[in-house]
C-alpha cells in the first residue's frame, strides 16, 4: 500500500463506561478550554479534538466497531449529534473524507482499512474527490481520465476539475477509465491517488465568493500502485454509488443539527435587524423552518434505511436536492436581512456579522452545482426513483418504489396497515365511483364507512378503555393518509377532529359511540387563523342555544355535533354536544365533491355541556394539534395520489414520437411533486410521533400542516397540467384531488397563517 503506516483502527468501545459517559466527560472537558482566536489555531484545535475522540473511543458513531466506530442505532446516532452540536465542538476539518470512508468500509481491503481509516478519523490526512472533469461534470459516465495497468501499477493521465481542497489534500479518491474509451459506466474504476505523486499539477481556481476552495488537477502519466484500487477493476461506478449514497445519508447526518443552528441564527438576525414583525419576512423565515424540519425527517429515514441494510437512494436523492436548494434559500434570506449591508463585501469594514451572510450567499450558489447539479438531481429522481423514461433515450428503469408510496419501506406494522387499508379503499374508490358523488351535496359512502369502522377507524388512536384501538398518533396519520390517497368519500377527518375534542373533554360515552361508527363534526367558526374563539359564536342562554355557524365540514352527514358557544350570563366559553336530529343543518355545495359542508342552525337547542371556561381553552389547544395532523395527513395522501397519476400518464402518453416523461419539462415537474409530497409526509409523520407534552408539538404541527396543505394543491395542479386537456375534463379524477386539496387548505387556517404563527413561535423562543 502506497505510503502505508503501521496500526489498525481501534475498536469503538474502548475506555471505561459506555459511549455516552465517555463522550459527556470529553464534552465537559472541551467546554472549559479557551476558544482559539485565529483560523490557524481553530484548524489545529479541530484536528486535535478529532484525534482525542479516537483516543477515547467516541469517534464515528455509525461505523462498525471493527473499523473504529461505535456502531450505534438510529436514535443513538441522533443523540450523539445532538450532544456534539449542542456543545459546539469543531466539525471534522475534512468532511469530504467521510465520502470515501464508507466506501472503504464496504469495498476496501483489510490493508486499505488499516492504512486509511484511523488517520482519516484523526484528521491527520486530507482528502479530495476526483470525480468531475471539464467534459464530465454532472455527467460522470463520460469521464475520460485514463488509467492503464502496467505491472503492479496504473499509469493515470487526464484532468479533474472543481476539486475541493485539492491544493492541500494528501490523497484523492478518483474515478478513472480502465476500460475502452467512450461514454458509459462499464470500465470505470475507483483509485486512491497520493497527491504528492510526480506528474500531478494542482492549479487553484478562484470562486465567486473570492476564495480558492476549488482547483483543477492535471495528471500526466502518474504512477499509482495497483493495491490502491478500491473494489474490482471496472466496477468503480458501483463503488462510487456507495460513496454518494452515504454522502447523502449517513456521512452528513449531522447537517440537520448544523442547519438548525444556522436557521436559529437567521431568525436572530431578523430580530436584530428589526424584521421580526415584517409579514413577508416571517413567511420566508417559516419556509426555512420548514426546510430544516424536512431535512431532519428525510435524514432520519435515510439513516434508518442504511441501518436496516436497505438502499437509501430514493429518499437520499430527494434530501440531496432539498439540502442544496435549502442552503441557497437560507442564505438568500439572510443576505436580504442585512438590508443595505448587502452592498458591502464580506471583507468590508462594517459588514453585518463580519460578512458571513454575504460570503455564505455567494458560496451557496455552488450548492446546486457541486456533486451533481440540481437539474441532474431532478433527472436522477425522475428516472431512477420514479421510473420515468430516460431523457437520453436509454432503457426505462423500474421505479425504486411505486410512485406515491413511501420512499423507504415502513416498519412491519405500518406496512401491514397501508397494505390492508389501501386494498380495502381501492376496491370502493374507482374513478367512476368517485365521480358518482359529483351530483351530491349531502351523501357519503356508508358502506365504505362501515368497512373503515370494522378496520378500527375512527377510534384507531383512542385508548382501548374508551373503545379505541390504542395505536399511536403516527399510525392514525398513516391511516388518514391512505384515505386521502383514495380520495375516500367519507367524513373521516371531520369525525376525527370532533372525536379528539370529545376525548380531551372526557366525554367517555360519546367517545365510545364515535369509535363504534357514529359520524361527527365540530361546529366552530373558522377563519384564516383557524378556529375562532373570540368572535361571533352561538350563544347559550340558560340551557338553550341560539345562533348559527356556516361552512362546517362534515355537518350534513354527522350524527353527532360537538359545538363551541359562549354563555350569555358570564361570557365563558362552553363546549357541548347535540345530536344532529335536534339541530337544523342546511347543506352547502362543497368544492370538494368527496366531502360535505353545511350551515348548522341552533334555534332553542338544548346541548349537553361537557366543558366550561378555562378548561375549554385547554381542550381546544390540545385538540388543535391532532386536528392539524389528521387534516395534513389527508393532504399528504392527496399529493401522493396526484403524483402517482402524473407519473403513470407521463410513462404512457406520447407526443412528437416520444413518451412525455422523457421531456425534462415533465420529468422535472414530477420530481418536484415527489420532493413536496415526500417532504410533507416526513414532516407530518414526525409531528404525529411527538409526545403531546413535547414543547415543539404545536410548532411542529403548524409547520407540517402548512407544508402538506400547500403540497397537495401544488401536486394536484401539476397533475392536471401534465395530463393536459384530458386532465381538465370532468371525467378525469385530477380535479377531484384539486378540489379536496383546496377544501383542506381552508379547513383549519390558511398555510400562510400557520407559517406566520410558526415563525412567531421560533422568534419568541429566541427571547
Amino acid at each position: 500500500m502506497a505510503g502505508s503506516r503501521a496500526g489498525r483502527p481501534r475498536e469503538g468501545s474502548t475506555g471505561p463506561g459506555d459511549w455516552r459517559e465517555r463522550l459527556t466527560a470529553l464534552l465537559d472537558s472541551y467546554a472549559k478550554r479557551p476558544w482559539p482566536k485565529t483560523s490557524e489555531e481553530r484548524a489545529a484545535a479541530a484536528r486535535a479534538w478529532h484525534s482525542e475522540m479516537v483516543d477515547v473511543g467516541v469517534a464515528a458513531p455509525g461505523w462498525p466497531k471493527s473499523v473504529g466506530g461505535l456502531d450505534l442505532g438510529l436514535e443513538d446516532q441522533l443523540d450523539y449529534y445532538r450532544m456534539t452540536s449542542a456543545a459546539g465542538v469543531p466539525k471534522h476539518p475534512n468532511s469530504i473524507a467521510f465520502i470515501v470512508a464508507p466506501t472503504l468500509i464496504v469495498y476496501g481491503t483489510e490493508a486499505q482499512k488499516a492504512r486509511f481509516l484511523e488517520p482519516l478519523l484523526r484528521a491527520e490526512e486530507t482528502w479530495c474527490q476526483g470525480f468531475s472533469e471539464p467534459g464530465a461534470g454532472s455527467d460522470l459516465a463520460s469521464l475520460s481520465t485514463r488509467a492503464v495497468r502496467d505491472g503492479d501499477n496504473y499509469r493515470v493521465t487526464g484532468q479533474k476539475i472543481w476539486t475541493t481542497r485539492a491544493a492541500e489534500a494528501d490523497w484523492m479518491f478518483a474515478l478513472v477509465r480502465t476500460g475502452p474509451p467512450g461514454r458509459g459506466t462499464d470500465g470505470i474504476s475507483y483509485l486512491l491517488i497520493p497527491m504528492t505523486s510526480p506528474g500531478i499539477d494542482v492549479r487553484p481556481l478562484r470562486d465567486a465568493a473570492g476564495g480558492h476552495h476549488f482547483a483543477e488537477i492535471f495528471l500526466d502519466d502518474v504512477v499509482v500502485p495497483a493495491e490502491n484500487l478500491v473494489g474490482t477493476e471496472g466496477n468503480g461506478w458501483s463503488v462510487m454509488r456507495t460513496s454518494l449514497g452515504h454522502e447523502r445519508a449517513t456521512a452528513f447526518l449531522a447537517d440537520e443539527f448544523r442547519y438548525r443552528g444556522l436557521v436559529d441564527k437567521v431568525f436572530a438576525l431578523a430580530k436584530e435587524q428589526g424584521y421580526a414583525d415584517n409579514a413577508l419576512v416571517r413567511q420566508e423565515l417559516a419556509f426555512i423552518e420548514t426546510g430544516v424540519r424536512a431535512i431532519a425527517a428525510n435524514s432520519a429515514r435515510a439513516l434508518d434505511a442504511v441501518l436496516r441494510k436497505a438502499d437509501p437512494g430514493g429518499v437520499a436523492s430527494v434530501n440531496r436536492l432539498v439540502k442544496s436548494e435549502f442552503e441557497q434559500q437560507l442564505h438568500r434570506l439572510a443576505q436580504r436581512l442585512t438590508a443595505t449591508g448587502a452592498a458591502l463585501s464580506s471583507r468590508s469594514e462594517g459588514a453585518v456579522d463580519g460578512g458571513r451572510w454575504s460570503y455564505g450567499y455567494f458560496m451557496s450558489r455552488a450548492s446546486t452545482i457541486g456533486a451533481g447539479t440540481a437539474e441532474i438531481q431532478r433527472n436522477a429522481i425522475a428516472e431512477q426513483v420514479l421510473g420515468l423514461p430516460s431523457h437520453r433515450g436509454e432503457s426505462i428503469r423500474p421505479p425504486a418504489v411505486a410512485p406515491g408510496r413511501p420512499l423507504t419501506r415502513p416498519d412491519e406494522d405500518e406496512a401491514a396497515l397501508r397494505d390492508v387499508l389501501g386494498t380495502a379503499l381501492a376496491s370502493r374508490t374507482s374513478t367512476e365511483q368517485l365521480l358518482a358523488w359529483a351530483s351530491k351535496t349531502t351523501g357519503y359512502d356508508a358502506g365504505l364507512w362501515d368497512e373503515l369502522v370494522r378496520f378500527g377507524l375512527p377510534g384507531l388512536a383512542v385508548p382501548e378503555e374508551l373503545g379505541g384501538g390504542g395505536a399511536g398518533m403516527r399510525m392514525l396519520a398513516v391511516a388518514v393518509e391512505e384515505a386521502g390517497y383514495a380520495a375516500a368519500p367519507v367524513p373521516l377527518v371531520p369525525t376525527l377532529i370532533a372525536l379528539e375534542v370529545l376525548r380531551q373533554a372526557g366525554a367517555a360515552a360519546t367517545v365510545r359511540a364515535v369509535c363504534a361508527g357514529t359520524t361527527a363534526a365540530f361546529v366552530v367558526p373558522v377563519d384564516d387563523n383557524g378556529w375562532v374563539v373570540d368572535g361571533r359564536l352561538p350563544m347559550l342562554d340558560g340551557s338553550r342555544l341560539s345562533g348559527s355557524v356556516e361552512r362546517v365540514h362534515g355537518a350534513p352527514v354527522a350524527d353527532q355535533l360537538v359545538l363551541l358557544a359562549r354563555d350569555t350570563a358570564d361570557g365563558e366559553l362552553v363546549l357541548g354536544t347535540v345530536k344532529t336530529l335536534y339541530a337544523e343543518v342546511v347543506p352547502q355545495e362543497s368544492v370538494d365533491l368527496t366531502g360535505t359542508i353545511g350551515i348548522v342552525v341552533l334555534d332553542g337547542v338544548e346541548p349537553e355541556v361537557i366543558a366550561r371556561g378555562a378548561e375549554v381553552t385547554r381542550i381546544l389547544d390540545a385538540a388543535r394539534r391532532v386536528a392539524q395532523v389528521v387534516l395534513a395527513a389527508d393532504s399528504v395522501g392527496v399529493a401522493n395520489r396526484a403524483l402517482a397519476l402524473a407519473v403513470d400518464w407521463a410513462g404512457q402518453r406520447q407526443q412528437f414520437g416520444r413518451l412525455i416523461g422523457s421531456y425534462q419539462a415533465i420529468s422535472h415537474r414530477c420530481a418536484g411533486m415527489l420532493v413536496g409530497a415526500e417532504g410533507s409526509r416526513g414532516q407530518v409523520l414526525a409531528a404525529a410521533h411527538l409526545d403531546s407534552n413535547d414543547p415543539e408539538v404545536h410548532l411542529s404541527a403548524d409547520i407540517a400542516a402548512a407544508a402538506a396543505l400547500d403540497a397537495a394543491v401544488s401536486a394536484a395542479e401539476a397533475c392536471i397540467q401534465i395530463h393536459g386537456g384530458i386532465g381538465f375534463t370532468w371525467e378525469h379524477p385530477a380535479h377531484l384531488l384539486l378540489r379536496r386539496a383546496i377544501a383542506n387548505q381552508v379547513a383549519l387556517g390558511r398555510p400562510e397563517n400557520l407559517r406566520d404563527r410558526a415563525a412567531g413561535a421560533v422568534l419568541d423562543r429566541l427571547c
